[in-house]
């Protein structure tokens, strides 16, 4: 239970304490020998924990890069534009800042392992998610374009097509062709920027068409890629269906799911990514990205805003929004991601894998090599 369910404050010890409490179990968090990158933090959708106090037990944990995500529609309750934001963030980083140093001057933080440089790399996505599809009007479009300006934005996101029936939360799929036209003028807004896109996209189980991805991967084609990046965030398809997006320039970020037993053609299309292709992500806060923080984290040190690398046992990975900020790995995590994902890489196709991948995303000057 959250302390603050109880109506306990925690002490400073507590708020730094980098562990997990579930099911009365507690779980430490990996120590990282380099910084890791957060792309995918949606900082204003936990309940019971404070923005300022993750920001600063990602810093304790050697998060060194974070991305959290603003809606103009979903997070209108906390900021209904990206000034209101943009102050409410700036805000949360200093009130961050300054509970770090408390826990620094209390011998709280780990010097070895902080990354006090997360507070000065600290910024956002800006994007309406398919739930508000109905709701996206020249108005709403403005402001996201607006977002566009603020230099703490760097992309554009989560958007895409979502035709999932949600029962826990009785949403129901808005209709297609809405849902496909308000995606295509957030690409467009990409494309106009040359900034990256991050794509949320889901159908139900027994769609064995993946109406979703298939009406997405025909926007992508009709209004464009941006060269800045464009990732499919949280994939849980099979191995054809992520090399037709790779072939369009897209990336793939595979979640926690791609580690549950019976989602083994996730793991197949895992297993087939071309090197330039992977990401591993997580969904924060997500029940189910718990499995996602199954790396087994050896990482190289991220440097730019969107660039971070992690090696597992024999596998290297690009991060796309996993982090140890609020939660840890936990014993049965980390078998099933060492179990079924790393054997399907070999120690050969990783390295070469990784120097491909410093090649295109890090200035020679900026690798910093990482024991194995």
């Amino acid at each position: 239970m959250h302390l603050r369910e109880t109506g306990e404050e925690p002490s400073l010890e507590q708020r730094f304490a980098l562990s997990y409490v579930k099911n009365g179990k507690v779980f430490d968090l990996p120590a990282l020998p380099g910084p890791i990158a957060d792309t995918h933090a949606h900082l204003m959708s936990f309940w019971r924990v404070d923005p300022a106090e993750a920001l600063a037990r990602a810093a304790a944990a050697g998060v060194a890069q974070l991305t959290t995500i603003w809606d103009p529609l979903s997070d209108a309750r906390h900021a209904a534009t990206a000034a209101q934001f943009h102050e409410l963030l700036v805000g949360w980083v200093s009130q961050a800042h300054k509970l770090f140093e408390e826990g620094r001057a209390a011998g709280l933080v780990d010097e070895g392992r902080a990354t006090p440089e997360l507070f000065d790399n600290i910024g956002y996505l800006a994007g309406v998610h398919p739930y508000g599809a109905p709701r996206y009007t020249d108005e709403v479009h403005a402001r996201v374009r607006e977002a566009l300006d603020d230099p703490l934005c760097l992309g554009v996101g989560e958007i895409g097509l979502d035709y999932h029936f949600d029962a826990e939360d009785d949403i129901e799929a808005a209709p297609h062709d809405i849902q496909m036209h308000a995606m295509a003028r957030q690409l467009e807004l990409a494309l106009e920027r040359d900034l990256p896109v991050e794509l949320h996209l889901r159908h139900e189980d027994t769609d064995e068409a993946r109406t979703s991805h298939a009406d997405a991967y025909r926007v992508l084609t009709e209004v464009g890629v941006p060269q800045a990046g464009c990732v499919l965030h949280c994939f849980g398809e099979d191995r054809a269906t992520a090399e037709r997006f790779c072939e369009l320039g897209c990336y793939i970020a595979f979640g926690g799911a791609a580690t549950f037993s019976r989602n083994e053609e996730v793991r197949e299309a895992f297993a087939a990514m071309p090197r330039p292709g992977m990401r591993a992500g997580a969904h924060l806060p997500n029940g189910s990205s718990a499995r996602g923080r199954a790396l087994r984290r050896r990482a190289c040190r991220h440097l730019g805003k969107r660039a971070a690398f992690v090696l597992t046992d024999d596998a290297v990975v690009k991060v796309w929004g996993l982090s140890p900020i609020f939660h840890s790995a936990s014993t049965s995590a980390q078998y099933a991601f060492k179990r079924w994902m790393v054997p399907r890489m070999s120690a050969s196709f990783a390295s070469g894998w990784m120097a491909q991948m410093r090649r295109t995303f890090l200035p020679s000057s900026s690798v910093v090599n990482t024991p194995a």
